[in-house]
Formats: C-alpha cells, sequence, structure tokens
C-alpha cells in the first residue's frame, strides 16, 4: 500500500503546484509552531 501512497504523490508535479512546494519547504516550522500553540493551550487549562 505505501507504494501505492508514493505513486499518487509523484503524478503531481511540485512545478505545477507552487503553493505545495511552499508548504513542503515550510512543513517542519509549521509543525513546530502548531506544538507550541498546543503547549500553550494545554498550559492555560
Amino acid at each position: 500500500m505505501e507504494e501505492q501512497g508514493h505513486s499518487e504523490m509523484e503524478i503531481i508535479p511540485s512545478e505545477s503546484h507552487p503553493h505545495i512546494q511552499l508548504l513542503k519547504s515550510n512543513r517542519e516550522l509549521l509543525v513546530t509552531h502548531i506544538r507550541n500553540t498546543q503547549c500553550l493551550v494545554d498550559n492555560l487549562l
């Protein structure tokens, strides 16, 4: 099944979808920000 996931991702070239390339390049930053936000919310509750 994992092979199907990889082939599906390869169908979409990143050149034709710049927003996907942008999300991939900033994914780690987004995840870190979400984790920090979740930590703040947890501390407030």
